[in-house]
């Protein structure tokens, strides 16, 4: 009678630390075969695939000069503050890259967005310098690539005829680009770790699928656990091993 009126043992739900660890030793060839798999793969994309690229940097700034401009000096840091935006988008318009193409015959067979794509523009607030990054299969190209679109920037701006009288004579090379002596990408070292790191997240994913889709017990102790039943004896030993005992 005491017996019917027990309250049911509530079967613990989710899976503890200890279990995790468990299942990831047991599977732990798997996991180490795809991980090395993957990072194999990951490092014959980076040193045989992929194409290096390098990168060549020049840099050009925005100068007013107050006397010529008849303004104060305040004002003429203003002008240049207000010309930089300006000057950013006008270094890659369509008429600078164009002029470009022609002054470069390597350049004969590509669009203006190719070419686009290659250039990098960035300054910083309050540093009237404006930083150009060309990134090219060729160091040689990178290099004239980027001294190219500065010599064409300034030589239209500053063009008597067709020039444009906002930017003429406001703008001027720091240095030139020189020749890159070594790849900026890809990042072979980081290509490598991140190949691991996905190649350790996409093994524990197919152990752990591999865990949810195995519907079997797998100790005596599971069994007791789900079933809630108490197991009163258990034969040790795969299949393959009980069957040649019998």
């Amino acid at each position: 009678m005491n017996e019917l009126n027990q309250p049911e043992v509530a079967v613990e739900e989710g899976i503890s630390l200890a279990e995790l660890l468990k299942i990831v030793w047991k599977n732990i060839v798997l996991i180490a075969l795809v991980s090395i798999w993957v990072t194999v793969l990951g490092i014959i994309y980076t040193f045989v695939i992929v194409e290096p690229e390098y990168t060549a940097e020049t840099a050009v700034t925005v100068q007013v000069d107050p006397s010529a401009a008849g303004v104060s000096e305040q004002s003429a840091i203003s002008i240049a503050n207000a010309l930089m935006s300006t000057y950013r988008e006008f270094i890659v318009t369509k008429l600078i890259l164009n002029s470009v193409i022609v002054d470069i015959p390597e350049l004969q067979d590509i669009s203006v967005g190719q070419l686009e794509s290659m250039i990098n523009i960035t300054s910083q607030t309050g540093v009237y310098i404006i930083h150009i990054e060309v990134e090219h299969p060729s160091p040689m190209m990178a290099m004239e690539i980027a001294n190219q679109i500065v010599e064409n920037s300034i030589e239209i701006a500053n063009d008597p005829e067709n020039g444009f009288l906002f930017l003429q004579n406001k703008l001027k090379m720091i240095y030139p680009a020189e020749l890159p002596m070594s790849p900026s990408s890809p990042n072979k070292l980081l290509n490598v770790v991140i190949s691991l790191l996905i190649g350790g997240i996409l093994s524990l994913g197919i152990v752990f699928v591999k865990e949810v889709l195995n519907n079997k017990f797998q100790s005596s102790e599971e069994v007791e656990k789900v079933l809630n039943i108490r197991v009163i004896a258990s034969v040790p030993g795969v299949i393959k091993e009980r069957k040649l005992v019998d």
